[in-house]
């Protein structure tokens, strides 16, 4: 039996989602960075946590359009790949972070779960 078109984009929509979510995540650690330098008053700072709220806003709305043509069951465990981007890009982005073995493993672990998810929710 074909899978609905619906389904394969509901799951592309979260996926964007979870892409959305993480780099507001990474833009709030940016921000931090800036606060702890200059204060709660520094323009970029600000201007970075502003930044995050409109990333998380941009990913709302693409989120309720994956819930249009797929199920929450299946959309929501999608959205943990944020973890995954988030855990292997923030050694690269900030200088105060490191990738271990077990960090590694956890977001393999996730992906793979993410994955297992994804594949019987289009089914």
């Amino acid at each position: 039996m074909p899978i609905p078109k619906a389904q394969h984009v509901s799951l592309l929509l979260a996926l964007l989602c979870s892409l959305l979510t993480g780099a507001a995540q990474l833009v709030v650690k940016w921000g931090a960075e800036c606060l702890r330098g200059h204060g709660w008053l520094d323009p970029s700072a600000l201007l970075l946590v502003f930044l995050s709220y409109v990333l998380l806003g941009a990913a709302l709305v693409v989120f309720l359009l994956a819930l249009r043509g797929g199920a929450l069951s299946t959309v929501y465990p999608v959205l943990a790949a944020r973890y995954v981007w988030v855990v292997v890009l923030t050694p690269l982005l900030f200088t105060s972070e490191s990738l271990n073995f077990y960090k590694l493993a956890g977001a393999v672990l996730v992906a793979g779960g993410v994955a297992l998810v994804a594949r019987a929710g289009a089914r």
